[in-house]
């Protein structure tokens, strides 16, 4: 049972996020987010004669022993239904304990209602971190997730959350968007780990996109053109200066679902796949350099100084 006494309700995210709780499952949701006693024997009864006005209708009778397994079946689901809500409620709370700040736009009700549907029946401990960090990301910033990922996710067995977060660490963002380096020869993501029966595996799930775009192109420009990739802690500045042919990254993109699922993890960057990348860029002809990024605040970036080459 979840002990929300230990937490208290104040400030504009946790008062936004228990509006959300409200609207979705209609009904107060206090600092004990369990049925009481009194509820629960109140629900009981419900359970009770609705199964007796079901008996009358089909002309049934339904003995006493009956109805007590029907009312303790029925109790049972809904206190386990509600322990998965209260965990998964405690996780976004804990998320959202240090944030002084939020969006004002509430979030889409219909989506709140999907999501604790979704969640009543999460029991895994992994898994309901990831439903945690969903609700405290869509409170902070609403449309962060949408109804198509949160149903993706619904889906979506441990084993493959698993091997998504492991694939997480080889992501790489631009203004390009979100990509695996594949390497001139696609040897470059079997080499650092991820291999290939992996890798089908997240194209199968719907996380990598296939028969589209497999690789960023740079096509000569008039003048230098600075662009710039981060992974993990680290963020790289390519220089492309003027005159340089016509050349490219082979790549595998994220799909949307996994870019919006890309938010919920903390991902460990592999040094050598980015020196591995940044050498790619500097073999192409580009000026390469890197820094080490020490907070990111929307789409301001603070980094070490001065830039630095491997």
């Amino acid at each position: 049972m979840v002990d929300f006494s230990l937490f208290k309700f104040e400030g504009q995210p946790l008062e936004k996020l228990i509006d959300v709780i409200h609207k979705a499952i209609g009904r107060i949701y206090g600092p004990r987010a369990i049925r009481n006693e009194a509820d629960a024997k109140a629900y009981e009864i419900l359970a009770i004669e609705r199964a007796k006005a079901e008996a009358y209708i089909y002309r049934q009778e339904i003995e006493q022993d009956v109805l007590d397994r029907i009312s303790e079946r029925i109790i049972h689901k809904e206190i386990r239904k509600q322990n998965n809500i209260d965990k998964v409620t405690r996780i976004a709370i804990e998320e959202l304990e240090n944030e002084s700040s939020i969006s004002s736009t509430p979030v889409d009700e219909d989506w709140a209602v999907r999501f604790f549907n979704i969640v009543e029946d999460i029991t895994d401990e992994q898994m309901q971190i990831l439903w945690g960090k969903i609700l405290a990301g869509e409170v902070k910033s609403p449309n962060s997730f949408s109804i198509r990922t949160i149903e993706f996710l619904k889906n979506m067995i441990k084993i493959d959350a698993e091997l998504f977060t492991k694939a997480s660490n080889y992501v790489i963002t631009s203004d390009d968007g979100y990509f695996f380096f594949k390497g001139a020869k696609n040897e470059m993501l079997e080499k650092h780990g991820l291999s290939y029966d992996e890798r089908q595996k997240l194209i199968e799930i719907g996380l990598i996109r296939t028969g589209e775009r497999t690789a960023l192109i740079f096509d000569p420009k008039p003048e230098n053109v600075e662009t710039y990739y981060r992974s993990g802690k680290y963020i790289i500045k390519c220089k492309i200066k003027v005159g340089t042919p016509i050349c490219d990254i082979p790549v595998f993109m994220l799909t949307t679902i996994g870019k919006e699922l890309l938010k919920l993890i903390t991902i460990t960057q592999i040094e050598a796949y980015i020196k591995d990348f940044y050498f790619y860029l500097h073999n192409l002809g580009f000026d390469v350099e890197y820094s080490f990024i020490l907070n990111i605040n929307g789409d301001r970036i603070e980094h070490t100084t001065p830039w630095m080459k491997f």
